[in-house]
């Protein structure tokens, strides 16, 4: 054979000196002994495109290595051998919509583990993996007898949404999180580990959540999990939550690349030139290149009439090589951010060494980088400005080729693109298809969701769709919506259920359109809590069969979705049991045991049901169930439990991926248990994190509605109402129990009772109101009777007929919760309305531990006394409720306690709007912003401050302030 090796000339473009980046190096450094010392670390490597984030951990890297060859440990004495590093990237497809393909950079890093031997697999977990990540080898059949994960579902009260997501694929995918979790773990037995993961900025959505789920349950000491990202991409790339839950991680370490300065651009240039720059050409470079050092490499040969478009800058280097490097380099260019060395040789004209003689032209130029058993372009943009450049013709032809070379494999996302790329529709919708099967089965549902939104773009171009994917345009719509409610995009699941169901006839295939309605249903309530519709349809076209498990799945989604207290909810919650009694589908058992448990408050029902859940492996049920325990806890009053029982599941939740929805639900259970405790400091902790996170639309509306009640009882009231303005759309039971009951209070706390009221009126004409349970109905009447309180004689009729209305209601809702916190709410509303009863209140509220409704009962139990005769008793109840309120930090109460027991001397008998006003002048307001907090003019707050200083007998506003201090009644 001839072999023709093309010679010439090579200028150096990267700088064999690695300039500008000392203590960045350092940091690493530190960060990754502190992995070996205390535990494992997170490094989040952030820069701009060109920056040099690769080259950092290149040269970080290259140091262990040195390290290692010498036998030299990071932290000598800690482990007993040198550092291991390995590493996979996020790859970035042209036609794949930005994102990488699935699992990407995690497949590259178990092929290195296993290849290296660092980590020993069993063979079941060797046969998870490769089912998992078919690119790891061939998956074997699974052993006689071995179990399965189950599925389910669930809805707890009130708050969240029926269903979840499914809980056969939720428990697998976290079994393959476990799995990859202890794999890494076990290389790091005896030596310390580095992964990495480049390009984070370019992950699909499987691999940012593996990677979140690494990063919260890495234990192992000697582990820096490291990570590459571009800034200005993160929010288009959806990689803002993730980086935020990062960040707070108490082991994690940023850092921030800048530009380089003068000098070190200098430095750079003398490494790369061979000779140290005269001052204008480090003056035209470094003004050219801003400090960036790709760009520095590119201006370093240049001309001086180097073209101000960076594409072009880029491209000098690509277009000054032979043709036959230049087109090799075109056709990897295609391939994405990495190509194989095997695809490429199967793929290029050339082949063995006259192939390598060509990869090592761009090696050496610094275009390609050798990766493993492939090659990656140095630099992102390098591969666009190439594969840009390339005609509409060759890009076709060079994706054809693609087409064929991968046509016998199962790299059906990679085939697609190609596909698509090359003009194959009918190739890429079969390609894509099988694509969204591997994207489920290895549970990763966003991507699963986008090979399907292919396949439906598709199909109109496509002749015989169908008979080539196999499936109807139904069935695919239907997968698509299923995938939707697990990736939590419930808008767009909700529109593909639609079209789908456009699609079907419920006459020929009831048991498909039934399906369907099924998962509308629970994305439409994840939304705005209008789902029964489609889940009592859905039973219309099911067989009457009490042994139909399909049927007696929709029983307990419909219940679910129901009211908790519903009469027709709780028949379905029945007939969902009797259904799994006798089949034995513990799915079914379990939703018929939580609407057992919640409406008998039977925590025995739900101890059975988290037994059958634990048994079942399904993450999302067995969350669940500590949703209803807690609500029941909080019932009986026993607050603490309800805190330790929603904190601790929370906390598994995130062990377990689900932080974003199980986790956050649970969170608001928690905190509405924190604020009756009075730790409103610990509550609002917790819902700050909670709410950085982004959680689900409902549990966002939950959180933020609580935040508002904080603020409102803090005194706070632009926050409160702030806050209600942004749960406005809230799901329906979210009104009811947060706009119903706080925005009267509201109006009240900005001095309108008769705004109050009407908003009280339209709160009561709700007919669902009576169906919640009565810790959750009751408190709105609570607000009713407050509301009426303030309104006071001036407008007796009205209110006295009010009053009645509250008192028949309360003798209607949530008849028959006889737990401790209800009991305790209809004697405090009781009292409200007659005046009477305080005594057993105030025993209650003592009895339960709730400090701010105890201030209450004891200001109003104060107020009776005193007006009955008793100063004294009067005096010591509302002594008692002053410091409560002082401690929480309820200003508000605490104003109504100081007017409560009188003018302090002073004081000169301030009406409440004075008090509000004069509380504002102490903090130093002016009228205007005065008029600003309480909602009224300027110049109505100008005559409430003279009427202040005439009373007080200030002559300043300083000198009220003082007073105000004085006595108490600043903020």
């Amino acid at each position: 054979m001839l072999l023709v090796m093309v010679a010439f000339r090579v200028d150096r473009v990267a700088s064999p000196v690695y300039v500008g980046r000392d203590e960045a190096l350092e940091t690493l450094a530190a960060t990754m002994r502190t992995a070996i010392r205390n535990g494992p670390a997170v490094a989040l490597v952030a820069g701009e495109a060109g920056i040099g984030k690769t080259r950092l951990l290149t040269e970080f890297t290259r140091s262990l290595n040195e390290r290692n060859e010498r036998n030299e440990r990071i932290e000598p004495g800690l482990l007993n051998e040198p550092v291991r590093v390995v590493e996979g990237a996020c790859t970035e497809f042209a036609s794949s919509g930005g994102e990488g393909f699935a699992y990407a950079p995690f497949v590259a890093v178990l092929r290195r583990l296993a290849k290296d031997g660092a980590a020993t697999a069993s063979a079941r977990e060797y046969r998870e993996l490769t089912r998992w990540f078919p690119e790891l080898g061939e998956p074997s059949a699974p052993d006689a007898g071995e179990r399965r994960p189950r599925t389910d579902i669930g809805r707890p009260h009130p708050h969240t949404d029926p269903g979840g997501p499914h809980p056969h694929t939720d428990t697998g995918k976290h079994r393959l999180y476990e799995e990859v979790l202890a794999l890494i773990e076990e290389a790091a037995v005896r030596r310390p580990l580095m992964v990495i993961v480049e390009d984070l900025h370019w992950a699909d959505a499987a691999s940012r959540e593996l990677f979140a789920f690494l990063a919260r349950n890495l234990t192992q000491p000697g582990i820096l999990l490291v990570t590459t990202y571009r800034p200005d991409a993160t929010r288009i790339n959806h990689l803002d939550p993730l980086l935020t839950e990062l960040v707070r991680g108490p082991r994690t370490t940023t850092l921030r690349l800048p530009r380089l300065g003068r000098n070190d651009v200098g430095r750079q240039l003398a490494a790369i030139l061979g000779a140290v720059p005269d001052g204008p050409t480090l003056d035209h470079v470094y003004r050219r290149s801003d400090g960036n050092p790709l760009f520095v490499e590119a201006l370093a040969h240049a001309e001086e009439g180097t073209p101000d478009s960076l594409r072009e800058l880029l491209l000098q280097a690509p277009r000054a090589l032979p043709a036959p490097a230049r087109r090799l380099l075109g056709l990897a260019s295609a391939g994405g951010s990495r190509i194989a060395h095997r695809l490429l040789e199967e793929l290029a004209d050339e082949s063995g060494d006259g192939l390598d003689a060509l990869i090592r032209v761009l090696v050496d130029h610094g275009l390609l980088v050798p990766d493993g058993d492939g090659y990656t372009f140095r630099h992102a943009l390098i591969r666009h400005a190439v594969y840009e450049d390339l005609l509409p013709g060759e890009r076709a032809r060079l994706h054809a080729r693609y087409v064929e070379a991968l046509s016998t494999g199962d790299a059906y996302a990679e085939l697609a693109a190609h596909a698509a790329a090359a003009g194959d529709h009918a190739s890429a919708l079969v390609a894509a298809y099988r694509a969204a099967g591997q994207a489920r089965r290895s549970y990763a549902y966003q991507d699963q969701v986008q090979m399907l939104e292919r396949v439906i773009d598709w199909w109109d171009r496509t002749p015989g769709a169908g008979a080539r994917a196999g499936v109807d345009l139904g069935g695919v719509r239907t997968e698509a919506a299923e995938a939707c409610m697990f990736s939590g995009d419930y808008e767009r699941g909700v529109e593909h259920a639609t079209a789908g169901l456009a699609l079907l006839d419920e006459h020929r295939a009831p048991e498909r359109v039934a399906l369907l309605l099924e998962h509308r249903g629970r994305l439409l309530h994840r939304l705005n809590s209008i789902g029964t519709p489609d889940f009592e349809r859905a039973l219309r076209l099911l067989p009457d069969d009490p042994d139909d498990t399909q049927r007696g799945r929709v029983l307990g989604v419909l219940a679910m979705g129901l009211l908790p207290g519903s009469a027709t909810g709780q028949r379905a919650f029945d007939e969902a049991l009797r259904v799994g009694r006798r089949t034995g589908d513990a799915t079914v058992t379990v939703r018929g045991l939580l609407g057992r448990g919640a409406r008998h408050r039977d925590l025995d029902a739900l101890v059975e049901a988290s037994a059958l859940a634990e048994r079942l492996e399904g993450y999302d049920l067995l969350l669940t169930v500590p949703m209803y325990e807690a609500t029941l806890h909080t019932r009986d009053g026993e607050h603490r439990r309800a805190i330790d029982t929603a904190l601790a599941a929370a906390r598994r939740a995130r062990r377990f991926g689900l932080g974003l929805s199980r986790g956050a639900a649970l969170t608001s259970y928690a905190v509405r248990a924190l604020i009756l405790t009075g730790e409103w400091e610990r509550a609002t902790a917790l819902l700050d994190e909670a709410l950085t996170q982004s959680p689900p639309p409902v549990q966002d509306q939950v959180l933020r509605s609580m935040a508002g009640q904080l603020a409102l009882m803090r005194g706070d009231l632009r926050a409160a109402e702030a806050a209600l303005v942004e749960t406005e759309d809230a799901p329906h039971d979210v009104s009811m129990y947060h706009q119903y009951r706080w925005r009267p209070l509201l109006a009240l706390a900005q001095g309108d009772p008769e705004r109050a009221d009407r908003l009280l009126g339209r709160a009561l004409a709700d007919p669902g109101l009576a169906e919640l349970h009565g810790v959750d109905s009751l408190p709105v009447l609570i607000t009713g009777a407050l509301v009426q309180r303030a309104r006071g004689d001036a407008h007796g009729p009205a209110v006295t007929a009010r009053r009645a209305e509250l008192a028949a209601m309360g003798r209607v809702f949530g008849v028959g919760d006889d737990g401790a916190y209800d009991k305790a709410l209809r004697m405090c509303l009781h009292a409200l309305l007659d005046d009477t009863g305080w005594d057993e209140v105030i025993a209650a509220w003592r009895e339960l531990g709730q400090p701010y409704e105890l201030a209450q009962s004891l200001l109003y139990g104060g107020q009776a006394a005193l007006l009955g005769g008793d100063r004294d008793g009067g005096r010591t109840l509302l002594d008692e409720a002053a410091k409560l309120a002082a401690t929480l930090g309820a200003a508000p109460l605490t104003r109504e306690i100081a007017l409560a027991a009188g003018p302090a001397p002073g004081t000169g008998g301030l009406t409440p709007r004075q008090h509000d006003v004069l509380a504002l002048i102490a903090e130093g307001l002016s009228n205007r912003r005065i008029a600003e907090r309480l909602h009224i003019s300027p110049s109505t707050a100008g005559v409430h401050v003279s009427h202040i200083l005439a009373k007080l007998g200030a002559t300043t506003r300083t000198e009220a302030a003082a007073i105000a201090h004085r006595n108490g009644l600043a903020r």
